[in-house]
């Protein structure tokens, strides 16, 4: 074998390892979501595609009857995000929130190397949203699975939005 090739198997048999390795480790969760809203803040369904956001009192927004969500993530990946809109069809002022609980999933930054899963902060929640007002662009809810999470199906877990 003259050095050339030598030369070449000596730089390309750590890459390939370490590139297997690495692959092998990419463990997909497919995980459902339950999605409840407050009794005057109605959301459009959440989409993992954005969305134009309806007018005040539209008839996509609605506050019960969601469809469930499935995240497809990859453990250690980054965050697979959803969309949706949100219409105040209340009398008065709200200050409106999106968290998420259940058993299996925590509030971090993604990725992450937690063993769970990652709730990241979502985007575009408004500070206050008026009586009969609805948000001009889509809010942003995001979630990951930490580099130390088990593989196997995942948890479910809930958003709340109120």
């Amino acid at each position: 074998m003259n050095v050339r090739w030598a030369k070449i198997l000596v730089f390309l048999l750590p890459v390939l390892i370490f590139g297997t390795g690495f692959a092998l480790s990419q463990i997909t969760f497919n995980n459902t979501t339950v999605i409840l809203a407050g009794q005057n803040i109605f959301i459009t369904q959440p989409t993992p595609t954005s969305q134009t956001c309806p007018a005040d009192g539209n008839i996509a927004y609605k506050n019960s009857g969601f469809t469930s969500l499935a995240w497809t993530l990859t453990q250690g990946g980054g965050a697979a995000q959803a969309f949706f809109c949100m219409d105040n069809q209340g009398t008065s002022a709200d200050t409106p929130s999106v968290t998420a609980s259940g058993t299996g999933i925590a509030n971090g930054v993604c990725p992450s190397t937690a063993s769970t899963l990652t709730w990241a902060a979502p985007s575009g929640v408004p500070t206050s949203l008026a009586a009969h007002t609805a948000t001009s662009t889509p809010i942003t809810i995001a979630v990951c699975a930490g580099s130390g999470t088990s593989a196997g199906p995942g948890p479910s877990f809930t958003v709340t939005v109120t």
